[in-house]
């Protein structure tokens, strides 16, 4: 009786389903970045009071109180190239860094112009903005230090 119930039943095989899936990959130009213009804060004359000087994205400087600025400034600009219409992420490796001349030195605080960019036509381009501190009675020279800008696909 085994042997006529095995006889209706179907074989395991036959509820058995089976799909087909696609590997793919893109491969896109790797990233590049090249700097275009340092950022620089002019000359500044000091005093016996602290303050503040403040480029921003677009070239611009503020001055602050008990500081004179002269001179002409601009932005850190950068150029990124990879991938036409991929999306960058933007940083800066150390946003807080020391300006130098010798021992002396003064902070600066600074930022991108944006976290992420859309590489238009492969390319993109990146200000960096910056907030030096300038102390009291600073000594004068010229203050020098650098910075890293990372790229990354997102």
């Amino acid at each position: 009786m085994a042997a006529a119930l095995a006889g209706l039943l179907p074989a395991a095989g036959a509820w058995a389903q089976s799909a087909t899936g696609t590997a793919s990959v893109r491969i896109v130009q790797a990233l590049s970045v090249a700097k275009t213009s340092d950022l620089d804060f002019g000359r500044i004359v000091t005093g016996g009071s602290a303050g503040t000087v403040t480029i921003a994205a677009d070239g611009s400087r503020a001055c602050g109180g008990g500081l004179q600025c002269l001179g002409a400034v601009s932005a850190g600009g950068f150029t990124i190239t990879g991938a036409a219409g991929e999306t960058v992420a933007v940083a800066i490796d150390s946003p807080n860094i020391q300006l130098s001349n010798g021992t002396d030195t003064m902070a600066v605080a600074l930022q991108p112009s944006v976290q992420s960019l859309v590489l238009a036509e492969g390319k993109g381009q990146l200000r960096i903005a910056g907030i030096l501190s300038v102390g009291a009675n600073q000594p004068p020279g010229v203050y020098s230090g650098q910075y890293s800008v990372s790229v990354n696909y997102q």
